[in-house]
């Protein structure tokens, strides 16, 4: 049998008395108010019962009758039952009540007969509550795929700003995706967080658009300022994605892919998803990097970037993002 809090609105003794005991020989929480206002105040207070009993025989419970609708907002499985008897006060003010699907306790009462509706109401209140969570799962499953789905066109319509703006940074975006997504599988991170890596890899260039192309092919070498203002992309970036709701989770992973792994504990827990996901994002943008040719050197050969990569391990780099990757990469 199930268990239910079960609410009674009476300032009737002999009422309360009769059925409290019924209620708790069914293992039912009994809370006890003697009128509407007082239930009311219990709803607002955050006291949910599963059912409702108006005790229609007595003046008090009949006043404030709104608390009959803030029920059924707060909770539209719960159940409400009104106790009747001869010559009870029944008037207008029972509209509220009258509209409500309510089942009737008549009084006197037999204790098998309201131990019974107790029962049924309590199940169909359970039952009912059951429908309603699969309803509710389903919504958020639906709102997750919208969202998700959001977020993709989004990444796809900025990565085309990239791509319009820079056909080398767009390759180098997309590579920088792929390799992500390889090492992230080869460390078994979770199918989401895997998917925001991707997505932060083919944006974490966009806070690029702010500087100059002449100056990102620039040949010779950069000046201080010049240098300082390409190094500011990253916060540039994140500030980007973190004005479009459905991106801002990929603001820390484009803000902090060049900072160095021993220094990233102090703006990420070690303990976060987000500070494996960096980690592995900075290795492989610094591998694509040096793998690829550039407008003042051409690629580096892996007789270089390897022993970089691993020299840096634990210090500039994520260690198990950059074991991953020398796995991930073919020889």
């Amino acid at each position: 049998m199930i268990s239910g809090r079960i609410l009674i609105v009476s300032d009737r003794r002999e009422v309360v008395a009769e059925l409290e005991p019924i209620i708790r020989a069914g293992d039912h929480l009994a809370s006890v108010v003697p009128d509407g206002q007082e239930a009311m105040q219990m709803l607002d207070d955050g006291m949910v019962p599963d059912v409702v009993i108006s005790d229609m025989g007595c003046d008090r419970s009949l006043e404030g009758l709104s608390y009959v609708q803030r029920f059924r907002q707060l909770n539209r499985t719960g159940a409400h039952l009104v106790v009747t008897e001869p010559g009870a006060p029944f008037s207008t003010r029972t509209a509220a009540v009258q509209q409500d699907r309510f089942a009737v306790l008549p009084r006197p009462f037999r204790p098998d007969d309201v131990r019974r509706t107790l029962e049924d109401a309590v199940s169909r209140v359970e039952e009912d509550f059951r429908t309603l969570r699969a309803e509710v799962w389903r919504s958020m499953d639906r709102l997750r795929r919208e969202v998700a789905e959001a977020r993709g066109e989004m990444v796809q319509a900025l990565a085309m700003t990239i791509a319009a703006r820079d056909r080398y940074m767009q390759g180098h975006c997309e590579r920088v995706a792929e390799g992500c997504r390889k090492v992230a599988l080869s460390l078994n991170v979770e199918e989401e967080d895997a998917r925001l890596l991707e997505q932060a890899a083919r944006l974490h260039e966009i806070g690029k658009i702010s500087v100059p192309v002449e100056l990102l092919q620039k040949t010779d070498p950069l000046t201080r300022d010049e240098l300082d203002r390409i190094r500011s992309h990253p916060r540039v970036g994140a500030d980007i994605v973190r004005g479009v709701s459905s991106l801002r989770r990929l603001a820390p992973l484009i803000e902090h892919h060049m900072t160095d792994h021993c220094e990233l504990a102090g703006d990420v827990s070690p303990v976060s998803a987000d500070f494996l996901l960096i980690g592995i994002l900075r290795v492989v943008d610094a591998w694509d990097a040096m793998t690829s040719d550039r407008s003042y050197r051409p690629a580096m050969p892996r007789a270089y970037w390897e022993p970089f990569l691993r020299a840096g391990a634990g210090t500039r780099f994520h260690p198990q993002a950059v074991a991953a990757l020398m796995r991930v990469v073919p020889e």
